[in-house]
């Protein structure tokens, strides 16, 4: 019985402790949080002083001052947790390079700010593409290869269409290259563009451009936002419309060399 009596006072204690301390700050009207993440630069890394910094941190830093609003970066760590946020309303709305694909519209309230019309995908190799691979029916001839993806993109949609593929995600260009360097996988797809910065970077990657069907076919680069959350969407987009028509857009594409 001593001991009972003992417990619940230590558990009174507690009670009145926690009931004591400050409560976490609620969200304010004058904040905006992007969930990004990060180990994908130049959009979103983190430097030697362990701040954000990227073109997608500058373009959300932009955005926010042009709307009176404090900026709020969280670091989610991959385009998976970036969307359970966006739909739990953790987070405002995302940007991590995100391609705008026919599915995501449907999804979301897509805001395009920067990149290209994509019609095909790159599949990279290192140092040699093996003979007579010119597309993903061609990877039949390696049953037990392991193609690597970025976590919850649109080229893991894309390889998920191939049955016979094995599919490794992965979560940051860096375990891309990684991956590919210790021969881990055999191959990654991914975006033309991003491929293109990989191999300046790494001479020892190859490419091999993959024809992509409609519904894989990608609109830019764009920022999600929930779709029933319409006047964010509205107001986001007029912000970013003046972005590029000013040239800003243009001056920090310059500045992260995003240009081909």
């Amino acid at each position: 019985m001593k001991n009972y009596k003992t417990i619940i006072i230590i558990a009174v204690v507690i009670i009145c402790g926690l009931l004591l301390l400050p409560r976490a700050a609620k969200k304010t009207k004058n904040q905006l949080i992007v969930g990004m993440m990060s180990g994908w630069a130049p959009f979103m890394s983190i430097n030697g002083a362990g701040e954000y910094e990227g073109f997608d941190v500058d373009v959300a830093q932009e955005i926010a001052q042009r709307m009176n609003k404090n900026l709020v970066v969280q670091d989610l760590g991959s385009l998976a947790s970036c969307f359970v946020a966006l739909e739990q309303q953790k987070i405002d709305m995302m940007m991590s390079d995100l391609d705008i694909t026919e599915k995501r519209r449907e999804t979301f309230n897509m805001v395009r700010y920067a990149g290209n019309d994509v019609q095909t995908f790159d599949l990279i190799f290192w140092n040699n593409v093996p003979k007579n691979v010119r597309s993903m029916e061609d990877l039949k001839q390696f049953p037990d290869a392991v193609i690597g993806v970025e976590s919850g993109s649109a080229q893991e949609r894309f390889v998920d269409s191939f049955p016979f593929i094995a599919k490794k995600r992965l979560n940051s260009l860096v375990d891309i290259v990684l991956d590919l360097r210790f021969g881990k996988s055999l191959a990654a797809v991914l975006e033309p563009r991003i491929a293109a910065r990989l191999q300046k970077q790494n001479p020892e990657l190859q490419r091999v451009s993959v024809a992509l069907p409609a519904e894989f076919q990608v609109f830019g680069c764009g920022i999600a936002i929930k779709k029933n959350n319409v006047s964010l969407a509205r107001d986001i987009g007029r912000v970013v419309q003046d972005m590029i028509q000013d040239g800003t857009i243009k001056k920090l594409e310059q500045k992260w060399q995003l240009e081909e």
